[in-house]
């Protein structure tokens, strides 16, 4: 089996990588990624490439301290804070990380990871690698690969879009009296904004704000891996029909952003911005939760992914968590034994799913 692994995209030709992948498997089509490639020269991004397979990842620094928030041990906690906290290591996502739970690659059968990773190994220095399960699901002789830890991750939250929801007063009639009056007081306070969606020149305009703006959530978030540019989503609002970008405004001001990729039956929600000093005032992140399920509605899609983090909250409107797993190997025997522990002790924070749908029973 021929396998070739790339690091710059520029060297290979559209063409060829696009020869094996269905035109609505947007994800990992070479436009697609270029977006990312183009914006993200921080980082090292892999392509590998065999007679029937395209599969994409990416190599990005990380501290050590970040893994300390996931496990369940306090002591561990402490101890991995102070000893490891000016460790960083290159931490090899065998996806695109930005697209959380988005398979970025495409296969026509099982495939044998171990000669991928072989082929990788020899011109890709990393010390951690992470395979997520959807492409860990699909691994030919998962024998060979016991060396694997097995971690549960932050859930990522999805909303169903009921056939008999026709437009956003269909959706509020469909909770229970509480949470309609939770969606009332949302409209109140959220009545000065003006949502706009944001042209090339608004994007262009307000660049600098876009990225205070979502770096204001990624900085919240326990695991930082590489920063996002918000080039990208110019990129992506440039090219895509299928991307749309709106502002949160009062007066002239952007308080807030959204964004909106539909592919196929579903509506995802993955990046976000807001200035956190008028979020409690608008209610900006609600509004936008509210402003994106009308979209989905409307759109007639099937389901809306809001991606991880705030999941009790985002709870509250109906989404529900669906399990993810990721599956990690320290390349570094010591450090391996050094961090098992805590490997496997990691889980996603507990939290309380909430039910606001009126019961059909």
């Amino acid at each position: 089996m021929s396998i070739k692994v790339f690091n710059n995209l520029d060297s290979i030709s559209s063409d060829l990588w696009n020869s094996s992948i269905e035109d609505n498997n947007l994800f990992v089509r070479y436009d697609f990624l270029k977006y990312y490639f183009d914006n993200h020269k921080d980082i090292e991004h892999i392509y590998v490439i065999s007679e029937n397979e395209r599969l994409y990842g990416h190599v990005f620094n990380i501290n050590l301290s970040d893994m300390s928030h996931y496990t369940k041990y306090t002591f561990l906690r402490y101890i991995y804070y102070f000893f490891v906290r000016f460790i960083r290591l290159r931490f090899f996502y065998f996806t695109n990380s930005f697209l959380t739970n988005i398979p970025a690659f495409s296969i026509n059968n099982l495939f044998y990871l171990k000669e991928i990773l072989s082929n990788i190994n020899k011109n890709i220095k990393y010390d951690f690698i992470v395979i997520p399960d959807f492409l860990f699901d699909n691994i030919n002789n998962r024998s060979d690969l016991d060396e694997f830890v097995k971690v549960e991750v932050e859930e990522e939250m999805i909303l169903d879009i009921s056939s008999s929801w026709i437009d956003f007063n269909s959706y509020r009639d469909s909770l229970k009296t509480k949470y309609r009056s939770r969606l009332d007081n949302i409209t109140k306070r959220s009545v000065g904004l003006d949502v706009k969606l944001l042209k090339r020149e608004d994007i262009e305009l307000y660049k600098d704000s876009i990225q205070k703006l979502f770096n204001n959530v990624t900085n919240d978030a326990n695991f930082k891996g590489t920063i996002f540019n918000v080039n990208t989503l110019y990129d992506l609002s440039e090219n895509l029909t299928n991307f749309k970008l709106y502002g949160y405004f009062i007066d002239d001001k952007l308080l807030a952003f959204s964004s909106e990729l539909t592919h196929l039956d579903t509506l995802y929600s993955y990046f976000v911005g807001i200035d956190y000093n008028y979020n409690k005032q608008y209610s900006l992140y609600a509004r936008i939760l509210c402003e994106t399920i009308n979209n989905a509605i409307l759109l007639k899609k099937r389901s809306l992914v809001f991606g991880r983090t705030a999941n009790e909250f985002k709870s509250n409107f109906g989404a529900v968590p669906h399990k993810s797993f990721v599956y990690i190997l320290v390349r570094n025997k010591f450090l391996r034994i050094v961090l098992r522990k805590i490997l496997i002790s990691i889980r996603p924070k507990k939290w309380i799913q909430r039910f606001p749908f009126k019961s059909t029973a």
